[in-house]
């Protein structure tokens, strides 16, 4: 009778933790269909749409997962053809970033304890990403300073600059964009010092620089 009960509560065990959700980060494959669909692939758009969600209803939501989810519903509204479809798919990858951004304090404090996802802590990958996307929406959902402060938050922290710079140089590209679209000139220019000390013949320093230098 005890091995029946032992056998049971194994079989119970086993089948509890079979059915748990995995919490998965989203994988190089859809990763890397996202920047086609970032790059103008509509049919890429709606192929990443339907990765995430199947990642998310099998394994469970990450905040990674979260806010490329919500980044890419934002690109179906950059590509519906009628405007309330634009405002209605943007409004809604807006809501499921924020459902992302609200899971950041699920991970780990310790960036260390964190997974790795394209070189960096998912943590930092996420915020990177939630800012990248709300800077780039259109002024009339008024998300650029929110992604601005993302970047002044994240691009600050002295954590982020030990990071391999290969795997950030994107990060403080795109921030120094944010920074000369409001005005920022000083702040451009100490990211752009940050990366030339890093790497200063990389391809995306060189880019920034040529953009710092324009608006001098």
């Amino acid at each position: 009778m005890k091995k029946s009960k032992l056998l049971l509560l194994s079989t119970l065990l086993a089948t509890t933790i079979s059915s748990a959700p995995l919490y998965a980060n989203p994988t190089a494959e859809i990763l890397a269909n996202y920047s086609q669909a970032a790059e103008g692939d509509k049919a890429m758009v709606e192929s990443v749409y339907n990765q995430l969600n199947v990642m998310i209803d099998q394994q469970g939501a990450k905040p990674l997962t979260m806010i490329y989810l919500g980044s890419t519903q934002t690109l179906q509204g950059r590509d519906a053809f009628l405007p309330w479809n634009k405002m209605k798919y943007t409004e809604k990858g807006l809501a499921t970033m924020a459902k992302g951004i609200g899971l950041l304090d699920t991970l780990p404090e310790d960036i260390n304890q964190q997974e790795r996802i394209q070189g960096l802590p998912e943590a930092y990958l996420a915020q990177a990403m939630a800012a990248v996307t709300y800077t780039s929406l259109p002024d009339m959902f008024n998300h650029f300073d929110r992604g601005y402060d993302m970047y002044l938050n994240l691009l600050n922290h002295e954590s982020f600059v030990q990071q391999p710079f290969a795997a950030s140089a994107w990060i403080y590209h795109t921030g120094i964009v944010a920074a000369l679209k409001a005005d920022d000139l000083p702040q451009a220019q100490v990211w752009l010092d940050t990366m030339e000390s890093l790497d200063a013949h990389n391809p995306l320093t060189q880019t920034a620089k040529s953009l710092v230098a324009s608006q001098g």
